[in-house]
């Protein structure tokens, strides 16, 4: 699949947030991330961005407790030449549903970092159906603003990272 645009959105009367994701070839794809859901996403996935800003270093690189916050921020704020959040979400005019209409609810998240590079996130319903994301390193940090953005106005006062929490392990991380 190759994405074309995503968007996140908090839905005040379902409290969750919609993922929907558009591809070239005009397919799309919905989640819905509950606040359960997003609070155990948010640490990985700023984590990984933060390794993805940082070209050069080390698969098994570890950032001191005290840079990681500061790496975070450096990778989050960096420019995305290709991305405008200023376009409209082209909606669900005319494309395809491959998972069909309903918006998947993952049980499960899984958040990789391959050694080619980007991020595969995978979410999982209990029920079977399954949605990958494979993001280059500018739609990852893209996907870290929105979500940013969108807990924001959700206003669910997540929590930061735990102190202990010093970036993606080599194995997958899963999330449920």
């Amino acid at each position: 699949m190759t994405i074309h645009q995503m968007q996140l959105r908090y839905e005040p009367v379902a409290d969750r947030l919609l993922l929907a994701v558009r591809t070239r070839a005009g397919e799309l794809y919905t989640a819905w991330l509950t606040r359960r859901m997003v609070a155990r996403l948010s640490a990985p996935l700023r984590q990984a961005v933060a390794r993805l800003g940082l070209p050069g270093t080390a698969a098994a690189a570890v950032a001191l407790p005290e840079a990681q916050q500061m790496l975070e921020e450096v990778a989050r704020e960096r420019p995305l030449k290709d991305t405008d959040f200023a376009q409209p979400f082209a909606g669900a005019e005319g494309a395809s549903h491959p998972l069909g209409p309903e918006p998947l609810l993952p049980g499960e998240i899984d958040v990789q970092s391959p050694p080619t590079g980007g991020l595969v996130i995978a979410l999982r319903e209990l029920r079977g159906r399954r949605l990958d994301l494979t993001l280059n390193d500018e739609l990852a940090t893209a996907l870290l603003r929105l979500l940013e953005r969108a807990v924001e106005q959700a206003d669910w006062a997540l929590p930061g990272p735990p102190p202990a929490a010093t970036g993606l392990a080599p194995n997958p991380q899963r999330l449920n």
